[in-house]
């Protein structure tokens, strides 16, 4: 039920922030000035965040956002302002309930909980795992060993901080075969949009498709209900995974597993090739 509110709750967010933008040039025609800027502060700093989040190849942020909170709680200072000189129309008062959000949105939406695994523990050897291919054909991970590894479970073409994690990867393709790792990476979503997606990157990665999420259960980072309300239309399964990383060696030890409970902050490329140091 959590997870099924915070899909509503992703999609909801940003058009309360362009309401609250509307109302800002509203405001503005009225000669309000105030309640503008302080609805203007407190809007355009999500409208922008989530917009560069689709629009530029961002592969992760800090966890607080620090720079959109501290414009966003200037302009709930100055909208306070607003209400005190009676320089606001009641309904301004939506700038207050964006700021909630935002909120919300730090510690609620991008927070996962605690993501402690037994499954995934560094030293024990990872578990038989069956994957497909974008042809539909099985794979299963006792193929993977021989190789020092990294497989990475992402969303899926929707979510634009997989894409971007991924494009950095495909980036040091070869630094990454010079050290002898292969790289598999593993979605829940169709076949069809794993194809498209591998046809993007000239690169010697393996695109595999978790079907029906079954090697996410397995491993306990199954996220239900994950899928934004909406993207359900682009043929995507409400039911997801959590952002992962495992690095393995040759023989199919784990050396490490990023499972951090953001899902904002993931680990760059650099950063996981010094664990095969």
């Amino acid at each position: 039920m959590n997870q099924a509110l915070k899909s509503i709750f992703v999609m909801v967010f940003p058009l309360i922030a362009l309401v609250g933008l509307v109302l800002a040039i509203d405001q503005y025609i009225h000669q309000y000035m105030y309640a503008a800027v302080g609805l203007a502060m407190i809007s355009i700093p999500v409208l922008f965040f989530f917009g560069r989040l689709f629009l530029v190849n961002v592969p992760r942020t800090t966890a607080n956002l620090h720079l959109y909170s501290l414009i966003m709680a200037a302009g709930g200072l100055v909208l306070a302002i607003a209400f005190f000189l009676k320089d606001a129309e009641s309904f301004a008062a939506i700038g207050f309930i964006i700021l909630v959000c935002w909120v919300l949105y730090l510690k609620w939406y991008s927070n996962f909980g605690d993501r402690s695994n037994d499954v995934l523990k560094e030293g024990v050897i990872l578990p038989r795992l069956s994957f497909e291919n974008v042809k539909g054909e099985p794979v299963v991970s006792d193929e993977f060993r021989g190789k020092k590894s990294i497989i990475m479970f992402y969303r899926g073409n929707w979510c634009p901080l997989c894409v971007a994690q991924i494009n950095e990867l495909a980036s040091e393709y070869k630094a990454l075969e010079a050290k002898g790792i292969q790289t598999i990476l593993v979605s829940p979503q169709p076949h069809s949009h794993t194809e498209k997606l591998s046809k993007k990157h000239d690169v010697d990665f393996q695109f595999l498709v978790d079907k029906d999420n079954r090697v996410a259960k397995q491993l306990n980072i199954f996220s239900k209900n994950g899928l934004p309300t909406g993207f359900q239309v682009l043929g995507y399964d409400s039911d997801t995974v959590m952002p992962t990383v495992i690095l393995t060696d040759e023989r199919g030890k784990i050396i490490h597993t990023d499972l951090n409970s953001n899902y904002r902050v993931r680990p760059e490329p650099a950063e996981l090739m010094k664990y095969f140091n």
